[in-house]
């Protein structure tokens, strides 16, 4: 009786591996594509949590009562230095302060559970970190009780604190704000963007820098997360 031999030839296991290659060349970049930016998601997670860090220091009646039509000295929401005894960690030690920025750090920080009783120094500090790793910068306060929106301030967001390459659009490293970074490297960037930075208006008004184009994008909730571009047809051009 023949007997039959089931092996493989070397062609079969060539063409085989063949098909293999062609199939990895055209399916791994599908993949990687998929997989999310973890950059735009955590731009996500930092603009969702300075929401919310808005939204409840503008509704803590303890730290920031309502007294925008109040006939002795009117204030719009955030642009309020004064301290109130019901509102910690503010009604610690600086009552009756009249610092509208000072105010916002501790209160800002409160909010982000990094605030330290007691702890002053730390406490004034504008440039801090969170446990999620994101690096967040207080900046440029313009707090004005004459004007209809209350002023502003600057918040600067690095969504991978230290790591690189710390550019928020091109030609951005906010390094003044952030206290490192290149404007230089940032000019020719065109996407993996990891800095943004929004100004807060006194009545809780949150706006971008409109240059930071990747970061508008990143947070919308329809947003596209997939990608190191990450982009729309417009997306950081």
């Amino acid at each position: 009786m023949k007997r039959l031999n089931n092996a493989f030839t070397l062609t079969e296991l060539l063409v085989a591996l063949g098909v293999i290659a062609i199939l990895c060349a055209v399916l791994l970049p599908v993949i990687f594509n998929l997989m999310p930016n973890q950059n735009t998601i955590m731009a996500k997670r930092a603009y969702y949590t300075l929401q919310t860090v808005v939204s409840d220091m503008l509704n803590d009646e303890a730290c920031y009562p309502d007294r925008t039509n109040a006939l002795d000295n009117p204030r719009v929401g955030l642009d309020d230095g004064f301290g109130y005894v019901n509102c910690v960690p503010w009604g610690e030690a600086y009552l009756e302060s009249e610092d509208p920025e000072h105010k916002f750090v501790y209160v800002f920080k409160d909010k982000l559970g990094l605030y330290t009783a007691g702890n002053d120094t730390a406490n004034q500090k504008t440039i801090f970190s969170t446990s999620d790793g994101i690096d967040w910068s207080v900046s440029n306060f313009a707090f004005n009780p004459s004007n209809a929106e209350g002023g502003s301030v600057k918040i600067t967001v690095d969504v991978n604190g230290k790591d690189a390459p710390n550019c928020g659009g091109k030609n951005y490293a906010y390094a003044t704000e952030m206290g490192s970074g290149d404007d230089s490297a940032c000019a020719t960037r065109e996407n993996g963007f990891d800095r943004f930075q929004v100004t807060i208006k006194g009545n809780g008004q949150i706006t971008f820098n409109a240059n930071d184009k990747w970061a508008i994008n990143a947070v919308k909730v329809n947003r596209n997360i997939t990608s190191d571009k990450n982009s729309n047809d417009e997306d950081d051009n």
